[in-house]
């Protein structure tokens, strides 16, 4: 069976059948801002959400019950077609509570499309950074910096140790405007302990300035969360306790938790597991889980090059 890898690797996993009865994380008082939403703005599942409003083809925005206009948010869309999606964030354009949304094709254009979005402000076991277009830190924790190490490379350094915790990042306005350029962010481990290292990229797959993106960095410690960085071998270079991988096929990647996961966010990036460089950009949709306690990871190479099924490292993050 498909989890026979895992045994063999002596990873844990629990599978819960299709017909378990699993206790979700609370969600009375949630310790996390999330959402899951469906192509057509309606909300599936969600933490601290008060609203979703779809403005128009691939135009969103999820207003939460506080303001987070001093956070970060990062977004991974899920699997709806035979090529995937871009996502893009912003502050809300309806107010401070609120984070808007923007999913399009890889040429460019506005699409529907499904997505999962997390907001991290640096609460108990998260950190986070915004930079903008001129390579400027525009809002991060406290004592958090940046260093621009030449075209579409960053350093950004945290008061804390990150090397532990899953680097997720999303191409994303600073404030409250448009992303226009559809282009990639890809995340790894920096030279040092609480450093992680970022590049952006044009959708050729070409190192490229001038791309604002968010940077939320979940540790294993973080309250309902569980973090994985995954090779693409699909074995777990670190990650929560309880929470394993595999390869399913090419390009599709199962995560396994101990818990039912259905109503949480998982949100995932390409990543390295270390600091080997250049890499390989490559699309990140989530897909279904083979049960309530596991979710799909799937990864493509550029539509540039194909959009071909593709193995290479990830980090994710599932948020309740």
């Amino acid at each position: 069976m498909l989890f026979s890898k895992l045994i063999r690797l002596g990873l844990p996993v629990v599978v819960l059948a299709a017909s378990a009865v699993a206790t979700p994380i609370s969600q009375a008082a949630p310790a996390n801002l999330f959402a899951q939403v469906d192509q057509f703005g309606t909300l599936l599942h969600g933490g601290g959400v008060t609203s979703v409003s779809r403005f128009g083809t691939g135009r969103y925005e999820v207003t939460f019950s506080k303001n987070v206009s001093n956070c970060a948010y990062v977004a991974t869309t899920a699997n709806a077609y035979s090529q995937a999606l871009g996502i893009f964030t912003a502050g809300g354009h309806l107010g401070t509570n609120g984070v808007y949304v923007e999913t399009k094709n890889q040429g460019g254009g506005l699409t529907d499309g499904p997505f999962n979005v997390v907001v991290d402000c640096g609460t108990s076991g998260m950190q986070y950074a915004v930079v903008g277009y001129d390579a400027n830190l525009a809002r991060a924790t406290s004592g958090a910096t940046l260093s621009n190490l030449g075209s579409g490379r960053y350093n950004v350094t945290f008061p804390n140790s990150v090397k532990n915790c899953a680097y997720l990042a999303t191409v994303a306005d600073p404030g409250n405007g448009l992303v226009y350029s559809p282009s990639g962010v890809y995340t790894g481990t920096g030279p040092t302990s609480n450093t992680v290292y970022v590049e952006t990229k044009n959708p050729g797959g070409g190192l490229q300035s001038g791309i604002p993106f968010h940077l939320a960095v979940i540790c294993p410690n973080a309250p309902n969360a569980q973090t994985l960085v995954v090779g693409l071998d699909g074995v777990p270079d670190r990650g929560s306790a309880l929470t394993s991988s595999f390869l399913a096929s090419t390009g599709n990647y199962q995560v396994a938790t101990s818990h039912n996961i259905q109503s949480c966010a998982t949100v995932a990036t390409r990543g390295s597991i270390d600091q080997n460089v250049p890499y390989s950009p490559a699309t990140v949709e989530i897909t279904p889980g083979l049960a309530p306690n596991t979710v799909g990871i799937q990864e493509r190479n550029l539509l540039f090059f194909g959009g071909n099924f593709l193995n290479e490292a990830f980090h994710a993050a599932i948020v309740c």
